[in-house]
C-alpha cells in the first residue's frame, strides 16, 4: 500500500476538473451588400468608403466562421474588426431615419453557435446583426479558452473565459435590453438564435465563469508540491455552485432555448457538477486530515468516493447523480479511464487513512457526515472581464437625392455640411438620453 507522503492528488484529478464543453461559433447565412443597399442614400464619399469596408469586414468574418478548422482567435479578431462598421451604420440610421432609405433590402441570416442543429434565422434589424457579431466575440473567446486548456495553459484559459463571460454580461445587461425597448421579442425561442436571448446570455455568463474557475483550479493542481487543500475545496465548491446556477437559469428562464441546445453540453455538465462536488469534498477531507480531524476526514473521503461510484438503477440519470459513461459515442467516453483512476486513488487513500486511524489515532468515524461538518463557504474567484462597445464615432452622412444636390429646406438660413449636421443631431440625441 502506498505511503501517505506518496499519495498526492493524481493527474486524473487535473483532467477531470478541467473538462469543459466546446461550443461552436455562429454561422452567417447569405451575404448582404451594404454598398448596394446604401447606393443612393450613402452617396457621400465617407459613407461609400465605410459601406465598402463593412462589406469586406463582414465577408472576412463569414469566412472565419465557416472555416474547416475554427480558430477562436481569428473569429474574435474578425468579429472585433467588423463590429465598429455595423455599429456606425446602425447609429447613422438611428440619427437620420428620414434619410435611411435603402436601394436593396438588408436581410441578415444567422445560425446559432450553441444549438445542436441550429436553424437559420433572418431579420432585417441592424441590431440583430450587431448582437450576433458580439456573440461571435464571446464564443470566439470561449474557443480560445478551450484551445488554451487543451494545451495545458490553464491560467490563460481562465482569463479567456472571463473575457467571454464579460461579453455575455454586456449583451444581457445593455445591448439586448436596448433592443427589447424597441418592441422586439428576443425571448421567443422560435424567433431568433439563443444568443439573442437575455436569459441565455445570463446563463452562459455563469457557465463561462464556472469554466474559468475550473481552469484556475487546474492551474493550481499542475504546480509542483502540495497545494493548499482548503483553498482548492472552496474554489471547486464555487465551480459547483456556478454550474448549478447555469442549469437553474436555463430551466427556469430559457427552457425553450435549452431544448434546442447541444445535449452533449448538458451531459458533460451533469457529469462535471457531480465530479467537481466530489473533488471539493475530497480536498476538504485532506485539509481536515492535516488539521488532525481524522474521523471527519475519513467520513468526508468516503462520501466523496461514493459520489462517483455507479448509481443504483433507480437513481441513474437523475440530477445530482453521475451519469453513465458509454464506451463510445459520448462526450464522456474519453473521461472513463480518468474516472477509474480517480476512484482507485480515493480507495487507496481511504484504506491508508482507515489503517492509520485503527492503529494510531483511534478516532470515531461518523457513519455519515453532518451538514455542519461539511465545507460551508465557497470561493468565487473569477469575475467577468469588463467589456465596452466603442461608441465614440460620428454617424455616416446619409442623404436623399434632393439633399445630395445641396438643396436645404427654405427655413435654413445657412448651409451646413452633412457631417456637421449629423454631429449636431447626435449631440441633441445624446443630450436627450441623459
Amino acid at each position: 500500500m502506498p505511503k501517505q507522503e506518496d499519495m498526492g492528488h493524481p493527474d486524473s484529478a487535473i483532467r477531470l476538473a478541467s473538462a469543459v464543453h466546446r461550443f461552436r461559433v455562429p454561422m452567417i447565412g447569405k451575404t448582404v451588400n451594404f454598398q448596394r443597399s446604401f447606393m443612393t442614400a450613402g452617396a457621400h464619399p465617407l459613407t461609400k468608403n465605410a459601406t465598402k469596408r463593412a462589406d469586406e469586414a463582414r465577408k472576412k468574418l463569414q469566412t472565419s466562421l465557416s472555416a474547416k478548422n475554427i480558430s477562436g482567435e481569428r473569429v474574435y479578431g474578425d468579429a472585433s474588426r467588423y463590429l465598429p462598421f455595423i455599429y456606425q451604420i446602425l447609429l447613422s440610421c438611428k440619427i437620420q431615419p428620414e434619410s435611411a432609405r435603402l436601394d436593396e433590402r438588408l436581410s441578415f441570416e444567422w445560425k446559432s453557435g450553441v444549438e445542436k442543429e441550429p436553424e437559420e434565422f433572418g431579420s432585417e434589424a441592424l441590431m440583430y446583426d450587431m448582437v450576433m457579431c458580439i456573440s461571435c466575440q464571446a464564443l470566439g473567446k470561449a474557443a480560445v479558452a478551450t484551445e488554451c486548456s487543451t494545451a495545458g495553459e490553464f491560467a490563460q484559459a481562465s482569463r479567456e473565459y472571463a473575457a467571454a463571460a464579460g461579453i455575455f454580461r454586456h449583451l444581457f445587461e445593455e445591448t439586448l435590453p436596448q433592443w427589447i425597448a424597441k418592441g422586439n421579442n428576443v425571448e421567443d425561442a422560435t424567433n431568433l438564435p439563443s444568443e439573442c436571448s437575455i436569459a441565455c446570455c445570463e446563463a452562459l455568463m455563469e457557465l463561462f465563469l464556472a469554466n474559468g474557475q475550473q481552469m484556475a483550479v487546474a492551474s493550481v493542481l499542475i504546480k509542483p508540491g502540495q497545494p493548499n487543500y482548503s483553498l482548492l475545496a472552496k474554489l471547486l465548491l464555487g465551480c459547483h455552485e456556478r454550474l448549478e446556477k447555469f442549469s437553474s437559469l436555463m430551466r427556469k428562464n430559457a427552457f425553450g432555448h435549452m431544448q434546442r441546445m447541444d445535449k452533449d453540453a448538458f451531459t458533460l455538465l451533469q457529469f462535471s457538477t457531480v465530479l467537481i462536488k466530489s473533488l471539493s469534498q475530497y480536498f476538504y477531507a485532506r485539509a481536515k486530515w492535516e488539521e488532525m480531524d481524522y474521523g471527519i476526514a475519513i467520513a468526508l473521503l468516503s462520501e466523496s468516493r461514493q459520489m462517483i461510484l455507479p448509481p443504483a438503477k433507480n437513481f441513474a440519470g437523475k440530477p445530482g447523480v453521475l451519469p453513465d459513461i458509454p464506451k463510445r459515442g459520448s462526450p464522456l467516453t474519453p473521461l472513463g479511464k480518468e474516472l477509474d483512476d480517480l476512484k482507485k486513488h480515493y480507495t487507496q487513500l481511504l484504506q491508508l487513512w482507515e489503517k492509520d486511524n485503527s492503529n494510531v489515532y483511534f478516532e470515531n468515524v461518523p457513519p455519515r457526515v453532518q451538514e455542519s461538518d461539511k465545507l460551508q463557504d465557497s470561493l468565487l474567484l473569477t469575475k467577468p472581464t469588463p467589456y465596452t462597445l466603442d461608441q465614440d464615432m460620428d454617424p455616416l452622412p446619409l442623404a436623399l437625392p434632393a439633399a445630395a444636390t445641396g438643396m436645404l429646406p427654405a427655413n435654413n438660413a445657412s448651409a451646413v455640411s452633412d457631417e456637421a449636421l449629423a454631429r449636431e443631431l447626435q449631440r441633441k440625441l445624446n443630450a436627450g438620453l441623459r
